[in-house]
């Protein structure tokens, strides 16, 4: 059994400068994507978030990549889960009345490629691909970002 513990900023966190994902039915924007570095329990790690919807409207939709901060010289790399890499997809899901319900599940495999981080502009771009087919989950996200680091969600 694997933990994972994730804060979803409240509110529209969103980066101006993009992350889209393709599911095989079309290129999808995130309506909300989020980079910055996250210490937790001591350690530290980048934080990727991209989500569309909302638990109000019933249609949150997200995708979560962590990865072990090693340094911002050495984040650029090919990256996949045997290397620390974690890559989760978070949905709505129906709950009990006074609750909002969100199913997590991890990926069985991905790879991040991290093309280039300018730890002066605190702009990364990448590309990634997952594979979910645990417990009947059938999804193979593709896409692309870039996104600015946003220092003021940073814990530490």
């Amino acid at each position: 059994m694997t933990t994972q513990t994730f804060f979803l900023p409240k509110g529209r966190a969103t980066n101006d400068v993009g992350f889209t994902w393709n599911l095989g039915t079309g290129v999808v924007q995130a309506e909300s994507a989020t980079f910055y570095l996250n210490d937790f329990a001591g350690a530290l790690y980048w934080m990727i978030v991209a989500s569309t919807g909302n638990f109000e409207d019933e249609n949150y939709f997200s995708f979560v990549m962590t990865l072990p901060f090693t340094g911002d010289e050495s984040f650029a790399g090919i990256y996949e889960l045997r290397d620390g890499l974690t890559f989760t997809h978070g949905h709505w899901i129906p709950a009990p009345p006074g609750f909002d319900g969100l199913r997590t599940v991890t990926a069985d495999s991905a790879i991040l490629n991290i093309i280039k981080y300018d730890a002066g502009s605190d702009i990364v771009e990448g590309t990634f691909e997952a594979v979910f087919k645990t417990d009947g989950y059938r999804l193979n996200p593709k896409g692309t970002f870039n996104l600015k680091r946003v220092r003021g969600l940073e814990a530490g």
